[in-house]
């Protein structure tokens, strides 16, 4: 059976799936569907009851092989196994030999070396590059979340520089991290959590501080970071307070970044993470584990005021040399 969209083979329910109809929208107006947000799409798209935007992407899928490509590249995405979305991956280049989702997706499966995928992501982001073309860049710098048609291009930038940190490549990684905050400010793919954590890393401690106060939401990350650049500017009572805020955000952090009581994790399956929940925790303890792990005295400091609050019945509860999790 093919596994072509159509009407009678609707769309999963994904992260993608506002995407789809942006797409749909973006298209028919010839470039000018641009929406503020997805919400003000969500909101259009509800006030046109009976609208057939989805049928009508439906229909386009069979007559444009570059669009029928991305939505191959999403279901690659969305595939649970790696076969399936190799092969979804694989029909979209034949489609679409550019597309940058389908391009990453199979780099990650099929290259067998961190050289090799690196050099092939690279290539996605070139190709991806060349498409927009660089009046696309000069006009919506700061807008791209917006212009959906960008959207491949800063996922596969994301995935390249999350790639070169693995492997040591820093420098590189934090400036992809920093073109990607430049081009969407607004951080729809959470890259300012990542480049913060990575700031903190490498002791940049201005420039975490700079993304800190920009990129503020309350959640996890930010709220555990600010507890630690407090700790290490000697802001005893502003580290105190943040404590308390960190705490209020996600508790669960406070211990495992001390290597205490950390449960076996099984990663959720739901697409989206809860604030304050387990999963979030261990996403932040990954984030923040090198950053807290190079400073023993923010450490000691945070075992010191777990006991204070009797989350640690004595301090024999942790080791000598307290270490995050890895």
């Amino acid at each position: 059976m093919s596994d072509q969209p159509t009407p009678e083979r609707p769309a999963p329910e994904s992260p993608f799936l506002v995407e789809r109809l942006l797409r749909q929208a973006w298209n028919e107006s010839d470039g000018e569907g641009e929406y503020a947000s997805e919400e003000e799409f969500r909101e259009a798209v509800v006030e046109a009851a009976g609208d057939d935007l989805q049928d009508r992407r439906n229909a386009a899928l069979k007559d444009d092989p570059v669009e029928l490509a991305q939505e191959l590249a999403y279901r690659a995405y969305e595939s649970s196994e790696a076969e399936e979305a190799l092969e979804h991956a694989e029909r979209a280049l034949q489609l679409d030999p550019g597309n940058c989702d389908a391009r990453c997706v199979r780099s990650f499966l099929v290259c067998e070396d961190m050289g090799t995928l690196i050099a092939e992501l690279d290539d996605a982001v070139a190709e991806g590059e060349r498409r927009l073309g660089p009046d696309f860049f000069m006009e919506a710098a700061g807008d791209f979340w917006n212009l959906v048609p960008a959207r491949p291009y800063l996922r596969t930038v994301k995935q390249l520089a999350e790639v070169l940190w693995t492997v040591g490549r820093r420098l590189d990684a934090v400036a992809h991290y920093e073109e990607l905050l430049d081009l969407d400010p607004d951080d729809h793919l959470g890259n300012a959590a990542l480049l913060l954590g990575y700031y903190l890393s490498m002791g940049e401690i201005q420039r975490a501080w700079d993304v800190v106060e920009q990129h503020d939401d309350g959640g996890a990350v930010m709220s555990w970071s600010w507890v630690l650049l407090l700790v290490l500017v000697e802001d005893e009572d502003a580290a105190r307070d943040a404590l308390t805020q960190a705490m209020e955000a996600n508790p669960y952090v406070a211990p495992w970044l001390l290597g205490i009581g950390e449960p076996e994790y099984e990663p959720s399956t739901e697409p989206f993470i809860q604030p304050g929940s387990e999963d979030e925790a261990h996403v932040c303890v990954d984030i923040l584990a090198e950053a807290w792990l190079r400073e023993p005295d923010a450490q000691w400091w945070l075992h010191d005021r777990l006991v204070e609050l009797g989350l640690i019945d004595s301090p024999e509860e942790v080791d000598e040399d307290p270490a995050p999790v890895n």
